[in-house]
């Protein structure tokens, strides 16, 4: 005679694998990315990334670093660079789909993580929403299937980092994920004090950030130590556009002198804020998961940040999963409808020179979606229509930054109710 059917192992099951339903998804978004890599150019940013692997080889790192304006990324980056030109010179294709290839194969594993992270809250309706919407979000389409720049790699790493330290890997490979995170953009610095206070006792977070550092020395050496104080000044003191995004944008509607001491003093702003809601979150002795800290962070770095581009939006992408479904539509429509307007526009670049109507009229579209190379040095700063887009884009990361805090400030007070009452 059988005993009752065990109700927890379909959860147990679900638990141990990726939810197909997740799985699916992102599989889906995989073709559509590699298709787009395929079939289009993409952004400057990949002409770009081929140039400043040529000016390395030609002029060594002191030039590059000095002499090349736009070139700040970590050292790590040449290494990355010169190992993708190895795939297309072996392997064949544009060199412009192995710059996006990572990003979209980051994307995927992002996807696998996330599915992961949320098996066991499948059955919440809300979750499995905005789960999808950062599976197939339009967003990481866009950047990482056209764009081409590593801040999905990036932010994929940190996700990494996370999810090891949330299902008690050791703190040292966890650390070793956040270091390379660190070497495609410097940006996850600025989650670390939120980490380093998370972390119980010194010892782990000696293993967690010495595992980072040593990640950070390894992948980047020996060009680190060719020109230590020439790489920190340039890749630590890089600024991204000021003025297109959120309060730089309103900072350019006030006075000179107000929007240029904003301009000189707007990172710091954004520093202190980081900093303050670290503090925040880990002020009690049951502090917010990693994953919860991260996201609000990263929200927090795009609604406060006073620089901009327009391939920072992935960095949200992941942190919209499991929060409140209306703040997450909304940011994924106001998102999707501001790249894709900013992309339309700069892909006048080159046939615009040719004659070819201005992208607001019907016959521009006659073709189908005109997207191949967005020359944005061509076209300049988005501007007119598309920059109401923008403010509504920076509204919805606002509202979804809002809302995360109203979340956690929530369950802090649910936390204190206990505390009260035995007292």
């Amino acid at each position: 005679m059988t005993g009752p059917p065990d109700l927890a192992e379909p959860a147990k099951r679900r638990l141990r694998g990726l939810p197909a339903g997740v799985l699916s998804a992102a599989l889906v978004a995989l073709g559509i990315k590699i298709v787009l890599a395929l079939r289009t150019t993409g952004t400057n940013d990949i002409r770009s990334f081929m140039y400043f692997l040529v000016e390395y080889d030609s002029w060594g790192i002191r030039r590059t670093y000095a002499d090349e304006p736009e070139f700040n990324h970590p050292p790590f980056i040449l290494h990355w660079l010169g190992a993708l030109r190895w795939l297309y010179h072996h392997v064949g294709l544009k060199p412009g789909f192995w710059i996006r290839i990572p990003a979209i194969l980051a994307d995927f594993g992002s996807a696998c993580l996330l599915g992961k992270l949320f098996a066991s809250r499948l059955d919440d309706p809300r979750v499995r929403a905005t789960l999808l919407l950062a599976v197939l979000a339009p967003v990481s389409i866009f950047v990482s299937g056209f764009h081409g720049n590593n801040d999905p790699v990036m932010i994929f790493l940190v996700l990494l980092s996370v999810f090891l330290l949330e299902r008690g890997a050791p703190c040292a490979i966890g650390g070793l994920a956040m270091g390379m995170a660190v070497n495609m953009k410097i940006v996850p610095l600025v989650f670390w004090p939120a980490i380093f206070l998370w972390l119980p006792g010194w010892r782990r977070r000696a293993e967690y950030f010495g595992a980072a550092a040593l990640a950070v020395v390894v992948a980047s050496s020996p060009i680190l130590f060719q020109e230590p104080a020439l790489l920190a000044r340039k890749v630590l003191g890089y600024r991204s556009a000021f003025g297109m995004w959120g309060f730089s944008r309103l900072a350019k509607l006030a006075p000179e002198s107000l929007s240029s001491a904003y301009e000189a003093a707007g990172r710091y702003v954004l520093v202190a804020v980081l900093v303050a809601l670290a503090f925040w979150m880990n002020r009690r002795a049951e502090k917010p998961s990693p994953f919860a800290q991260i996201g609000l962070l990263a929200f927090a770095f795009l609604a406060f940040s006073p620089g901009f581009g327009v391939q920072y939006l992935a960095w949200l992408v992941p942190w919209i999963a499991g929060a409140a479904l209306a703040p997450a539509v909304r940011f994924t429509i106001a998102a999707t409808l501001f790249l894709g307007l900013v992309y339309t526009f700069w892909c006048q670049g080159v046939p615009f020179e040719a004659g070819d109507p201005d992208w607001r009229h019907a016959v521009f579209w006659r073709n189908g979606l005109p997207w191949d190379f967005a020359n944005a040095d061509s076209m300049g700063e988005w501007r007119g229509p598309i920059v109401p887009f923008e403010i509504a884009c920076w509204l919805s990361v606002a509202w979804m930054l809002v809302a995360k805090l109203r979340a956690l400030r929530s369950r802090a007070r649910s936390e204190d109710v206990p505390a009260r009452a035995s007292s």
